[in-house]
């Protein structure tokens, strides 16, 4: 949903590879299918999560001959089942597998042989049905708006807002005449329909008013200026009658300190723009949220231009402070000399919110509206890595008082090249889902509705606490952040029972000895849940 910019620097790679910093299986989890250029095998259905109970179909369309030979295996490699498909009306009809096949939640790869083709893809079998938090969201599309047919996975992963572009050069293409037409199309079904929760980025120039497509307005020139407020304004109302009882929020550009234009990368530069954005969003609906400044804040570089942010008085003009804390390869808690770490980042914004109140008077909340890691590049991270590190970036963000997360994002773009963030592949793979979209899912499902309560970090151990509304239901989410393959050795308090759930939804009852429980922690955050 943005143009390719710089995420972050890597200064001395390779040492700090050297000195402990892994960086696992670095391959690119192209679907099977593809990778080989043999077989395409699909999921039958809206998306590769099912639900519980969900019967299982896989379509097969290049395969020419009656009979497919199918097996199923965990994502430990075992086998859940398997079978043959002798005959099918159609190479396109849809070939069932039995009832009582992976019934239990987690992701599984389904491979079929068809001649001397073979195949395969992923699948993900859910917990349950979501409980809706708008601390989990993503980034979905770009503008003119997300596309429809990757709803049905943002439902079943439990999303509770997305966030897109709103260009003005998209609905201002003629000076003076606006066009939300094809915004419209595209974000009706997901607003107005499915009642998500909308962040719309405000940014970039207009080529009748700034001379390009990515220039921003000038605020010291008042036509641009007054071009800039009659934009967003008439994006505001636009959007405020269309969807009256949705939950809008609006940020003003992205990446200000990443990419700006022809103007400085300052929030010098940036903030007569915030302002006038902020008065502009506000005359046209009161009730709408203004977020910003939506800036890479990890490397000190970057956390100083938020102090700077922060000195200047921007977040006066905010309802929500958004940044965005880009550190891969790194793991969220790896703070390498120089190049700072997510950790780092949360408890300096929150301690900067505090001693500079917002538009309402109060510390504005923090948003994370982009966090990620992709699979390419040489900054790129393996399948567990990026499991692991998701989960664990929405803890430690719950535990610092983060509002809203957006990972960024949902799915890769067609023709991704090293844009290779997303949970699940393309549309052309049906959204195959990724390791990662089966830890966010059990993350969803353990944590959604609940609230950080405490942490505990002992040597390379971590620990944070979670409890829900009541007050009955707990969850203890624990780590080690040695390495892929370094267990650690863990004591949680727990009552008497519980429940020990992995990251990919397997789970197994546990028991406290003398109010304990001793288990391993691993480089993929574990839950720990007892209800009392």
């Amino acid at each position: 949903m943005r143009p390719p910019t710089r995420r972050r620097s890597l200064p001395a790679l390779l040492p700090l590879l050297a000195i402990g910093v892994v960086i696992a299986d670095l391959v690119v989890d192209v679907p099977a299918a593809r990778a080989a250029a043999l077989l395409t095998v699909r999921i039958d259905g809206t998306s590769g999560v099912l639900a519980p109970g969900a019967p299982i179909a896989y379509r097969v369309p290049d395969c020419l001959v009656d009979g497919t030979d199918w097996r199923v295996t965990d994502s430990e490699g075992a086998s859940v089942g398997s079978g043959s498909h002798r005959t099918a009306a159609a190479p396109t009809a849809a070939r069932a597998l039995p009832g009582g096949t992976a019934t239990k939640p987690g992701i599984y790869r389904l491979t079929v042989t068809c001649g001397a083709a073979t195949g395969s893809t992923r699948f993900v079998r859910s917990s349950g049905p979501a409980v809706v938090d708008p601390f989990f969201a993503f980034n979905v599309g770009g503008s003119p708006g997300p596309k429809t047919d990757v709803l049905p996975t943002f439902r079943a992963l439990g999303g509770g807002g997305y966030r897109q572009d709103l260009q003005w050069q998209a609905v201002e293409k003629v000076a003076g005449r606006f066009d939300f037409a094809p915004v419209d199309a595209r974000v009706d079904a997901w607003v107005r329909d499915a009642d998500v929760a909308p962040l719309f980025v405000l940014d970039y120039g207009n080529v009748a008013h700034t001379g390009g497509a990515m220039t921003p307005p000038d605020m010291a020139v008042p036509a641009q200026r007054a071009a800039w407020e009659r934009f967003v304004s008439t994006s505001v109302r636009h959007l405020r009658d269309r969807y009256p009882d949705a939950d809008l929020s609006f940020e003003v550009w992205n990446e200000w300190n990443n990419f700006h234009g022809s103007f400085p990368a300052t929030p010098e530069a940036y903030l007569p723009l915030a302002e006038a954005t902020f008065h502009a969003v506000r005359s046209a609906d009161p009730t709408a949220r203004v977020v910003g400044p939506g800036v890479n804040a990890v490397s000190a570089r970057e956390r100083d231009w938020m102090t700077r942010w922060f000195a200047l008085g921007g977040a006066r003009w905010v309802d929500a402070i958004s940044v965005h804390p880009y550190s891969q390869p790194w793991a969220p808690e790896n703070c390498a000399a120089g190049t700072g770490c997510i950790t780092e980042t949360l408890a300096a914004l929150k301690a900067q919110a505090k001693a500079n109140p917002s538009a309402s008077g109060a510390p504005a909340p923090v948003w994370i509206t982009e966090v990620g890691w992709s699979a390419t590049g040489v900054t790129g991270v393996g399948e567990s890595d990026l499991a692991a590190f998701l989960v664990r970036t929405h803890a430690l963000a719950a535990r610092s008082g983060v509002e809203r997360l957006y990972t960024f994002e949902l799915n890769w773009p067609v023709n991704a090249g090293e844009r290779t963030y997303g949970l699940t592949h393309d549309v052309a793979s049906g959204f195959e889902p990724r390791p990662a979209a089966a830890a966010y899912l059990t993350m969803q499902r353990m944590l959604a509705g609940m609230r950080a309560t405490g942490s505990r970090t002992r040597d390379t151990t971590r620990e944070i606490q979670f409890v829900s509304a009541d007050g009955h239901r707990h969850v203890r989410v624990v780590w080690q952040t040695v390495d892929r393959f370094a267990d650690q050795s863990i004591a949680i308090p727990l009552p008497t029972t519980g429940t020990l759930v992995e990251s990919t939804g397997a789970s197994k009852a546990v028991t406290a000895t003398k109010g304990l429980l001793t288990m391993t922690a691993k480089w993929a955050p574990r839950y720990v849940v007892w209800q009392d």
